[in-house]
């Protein structure tokens, strides 16, 4: 695909959007190959996002690859995943300790004696 395009596709084979395709909306299919503009909500088992593609949106994959200066900003999920990050709960727990300071041994030392 080269043209615009706005609204739902559904696939079970291989989208491919080409260097000068834009596409605007919800995306179901085996395989999506961008080249041009993804905008919108994407789940595949395989994106393969080119040098030139760009995507603005969500992504739901399996596998994903991302050529040097292809571009994605939004946010993934990968089917199936089990893994669950821990990252707000260690985050939250540093930010509420009150003060924190770090002592560098050889200066308390120094200022003892």
């Amino acid at each position: 695909m080269n043209g615009k395009f706005e609204g739902i596709v559904s696939s079970k084979q291989t989208i491919t959007v080409g260097e000068n395709g834009e596409l605007y909306g919800d995306i179901k299919c085996e395989t999506i190959v961008i080249g041009g503009l993804v905008d919108g909500v994407v789940e595949a088992n395989m994106i393969h996002i080119l040098s030139t593609g760009k995507v603005v949106g969500q992504l739901t994959y399996s596998k994903i690859t991302v050529e040097e200066n292809g571009f994605f900003d939004g946010k993934t999920a990968v089917k199936g995943n089990s893994l669950q990050s821990k990252y707000a709960e260690i985050e939250h727990k540093y930010h509420n300790i009150i003060d924190t300071k770090v002592v560098d041994s050889k200066i308390e030392e120094n200022n003892i004696n």
